[in-house]
């Protein structure tokens, strides 16, 4: 968009011509600004500044600034060496060709590319282009020129905390580009002599041997949102720098402070906690020495405060739970009952499968910790329980448990309902067993609780057997018919069959490496006797 006007009187000039411009920075990100090109720059320059939605603004003079130039955040000033000539019509021509072809270089008439290449750029962040340049070939690189002020101030932002950092508590040098020179230097001579620091050492090596601007700002924002983060590894490398023996000492007290963490409703415990971890820090250590004693004397008070709260929150944690694992092993009976009632693939899908993994693993956890008493003895460096890990914050996974048990059930039910089907119940039924008659008899009356009491292994062996018989002879059915007729089935036919038993019997195996109970060929085949006689 083109906005031409006219020089208006007093001390704030307004813009000859404006330019808006749309880009994508170092990140990806869409970004807008405009350019404008002023009389001289003003007296009051606060007023330029990116509008509203404005990313940045680009500001070129028509003659040198006569005092010094101090752009806002956002904002560069292009000056040319000597006054431009008027030729507001053969830029404002520029310009609209520009705008129209939307490209990086807007030519410019002759002289005044020349004026403004041997100028001088003007920004609140060190820029890495010149006049020179943006101005080359006849050509304004408006979008190089906003991509390198994005940057810079993007740079800038870190550049600040990292001159404090490596400087503290003496002055910070100024936020240029040498910082991070000094701190190259800096990881350089830490290496590998402190282990305890590796994860520093990682993040700044990864940072500061970036192979240029866009990947260090693409690393930065990545490993340290938060600057704060990244002020902190700098001290950790300078305190092992300067004393491995006291940076040493920190880290296992900034561990046990990051172990040690204390619930909400402790309150009062809290607030300490939290006062001892803004104290005890590596920028304390290496810029505010004299604060250690009185923070380490806190950290004291806190460190017995803690351990006492911890201990009765252990000794109740595990009373907790061995009323959990009893409850749990109540229902131990309905556990395997449903298991084994799982291994008839001829009922179907297994039900519960999930909620049975689950139960074995909270009978797990719920066994005990050795040290359920003593355990403030252990608790030198370590904030929490050598053997069981418990953290202040965890309590017993009592509707975790109920969770677990109620699914349990719904798929004994489940179970239940599918043996009470009426194709069930005559394929049992024709197996005169007291045992499965019994069964029978509890399934049609839901007895849920007598289910573990009579479900063995050797009853579902029984139950297996019926139902795997049964769909064999409903798969040989139709070729026994032939044969009763005295017809010769097919061969294909047969085959298929037979294939049909070969994939019923392989699926029962596969269900259970249990063997099956011996037959009893006269309970299974009642009729058999009687056919015998007639004989």
């Amino acid at each position: 968009m083109l906005d031409s006007q006219g020089a208006a009187g007093g001390d704030d000039p307004a813009p000859i011509l404006t330019l808006s411009l749309n880009l994508t920075d170092y990140s990806g990100r869409k970004r807008q600004g405009r350019a404008v090109l002023l009389p001289r720059w003003p007296a009051e320059p606060n007023g330029e500044r990116p509008a509203d939605g404005e990313d940045f603004r680009i500001v070129v003079l028509s003659e040198p600034p006569e005092g010094p130039v101090s752009p806002a955040e956002g904002v560069v000033v292009s000056a040319p060496a000597r006054r431009l000539p008027s030729q507001a019509t053969g830029v404002r021509e520029a310009v609209a060709t520009y705008s129209a072809a939307k490209r990086s270089g807007l030519a410019l008439p002759p002289e005044a590319a020349e004026l403004l290449r041997q100028g001088r750029l003007f920004a609140a962040a060190p820029l890495l282009l010149s006049a020179e340049d943006v101005f080359t070939e006849g050509k304004a690189r408006l979008t190089l020129l906003a991509r390198d002020l994005l940057s810079s101030i993007a740079i800038a932002e870190y550049l600040s905390p990292i001159a404090i950092a490596l400087n503290a508590p003496d002055a910070a040098k100024a936020a240029s580009q040498e910082r991070l020179v000094d701190l190259k230097d800096l990881v350089s001579a830490v290496g590998d002599v402190a282990s305890e620091a590796n994860g520093a050492l990682a993040r700044l090596s990864e940072l500061v041997f970036a192979a240029d601007r866009e990947q260090f700002l693409a690393c930065a924002e990545r490993v340290y949102p938060n600057k704060q983060a990244l002020m902190e590894d700098i001290y950790t490398l300078r305190a092992f720098r300067q004393s491995p023996e006291d940076a040493g000492e920190m880290v296992a007290i900034r561990r046990f402070l990051e172990q040690a963490i204390v619930p909400t409703e402790e309150a009062d415990l809290a607030l300490d906690r939290s006062l001892v971890v803004e104290q005890l820090t590596f920028a304390t250590l290496c810029a505010e020495p004299q604060r250690l004693p009185p923070a380490k004397a806190m950290l004291e008070t806190f460190r017995k405060k803690y351990i006492s709260a911890y201990r009765d929150h252990h000794t109740r944690y595990w009373v907790q739970m061995a009323r959990l694992h009893a409850r749990l092993r109540e229902e131990q009976a309905q556990v395997e009952a449903l298991q084994r009632l799982n291994t008839l693939t001829e009922l179907g899908p297994p039900m519960g499968a999930g909620a049975l993994i689950a139960y074995e693993q909270l009978v797990a956890d719920t066994a005990g910790c050795p040290l359920i008493t003593g355990v403030e003895e252990m608790l030198e460096s370590d904030a929490t329980c050598p053997a069981c890990r418990l953290a202040m914050e965890t309590t017993a996974p009592v509707q975790r448990a109920d969770e677990i048990l109620q699914r349990i059930e719904r798929g004994c039910q489940r179970q239940m309902a599918r043996l009470s089907s009426n194709a069930v119940q005559q394929v049992l039924h024709r197996s005169n067993d007291a045992r499965v008659e019994q069964f029978l008899k509890m399934v049609q009356a839901s007895q849920l609780s007598s289910l573990g009491v009579i479900m063995n292994d050797e009853l579902v062996g029984y139950i297996r057997r019926f139902l795997v018989e049964s769909r064999i002879h409903e798969a040989l059915r139709p070729i026994l018919d032939q044969l009763e007729k005295g017809a010769s089935p097919k061969v294909d036919e047969a085959r298929g069959t037979m294939r049909e038993v070969s994939h019923v019997l392989q699926r029962a195996f596969q269900a259970t490496h249990r063997a099956l109970p011996p037959a009893d060929t006269a309970a299974l085949h009642p009729g058999s006797r009687s056919r015998k006689r007639r004989r």
